[in-house]
């Protein structure tokens, strides 16, 4: 079975987002978060979902990969326009696999991040949505 590739941010953030959400929510059980909401790239296509909670349902999230042939310019420039409105956290970085830039929305109790992350030697650019709420 192989594994797809992890970037080094999106590793972070699956590390970090429980962490960050629990300190800034408590055990208050704060409700589930869905990514259906935030903006998909029109020339993408789905890869991959995932939904899980912890026992108890005190955390719970989703996450949704998407994948294109486009560049990451323009990925990049449709996700800066679109997500404006969120007020967004941004972080770039460029590795050896490529260009990377995560935004991080606050909302209400949770987080919702959107990874872009380019694989230069594939011509690819994935698209990860993620979101964790308690």
């Amino acid at each position: 079975m192989a594994f797809p590739r992890i970037s080094k941010i999106t590793l972070f953030l699956l590390v970090t987002l429980p962490v960050i959400i629990n300190s800034g929510c408590g055990f208050l059980g704060c409700g589930k978060l869905s990514t259906d909401d935030l903006p998909r790239y029109p020339n993408a296509t789905e890869v991959e979902t995932m939904e899980q909670s912890s026992p108890g349902g005190v955390i719970g999230g989703n996450m949704v990969q998407f994948t294109t042939e486009d560049s990451y310019d323009q990925v990049l420039e449709f996700y800066s326009d679109t997500l404006k409105s969120f007020n967004p956290e941004i972080i770039s970085e460029t590795s050896e696999l490529g260009r990377q830039t995560a935004y991080t929305i606050k909302r209400g109790t949770g987080i919702s991040t959107v990874v872009i992350q380019e694989f230069t030697a594939e011509g690819t650019v994935n698209i990860t949505f993620m979101a964790m709420g308690i």
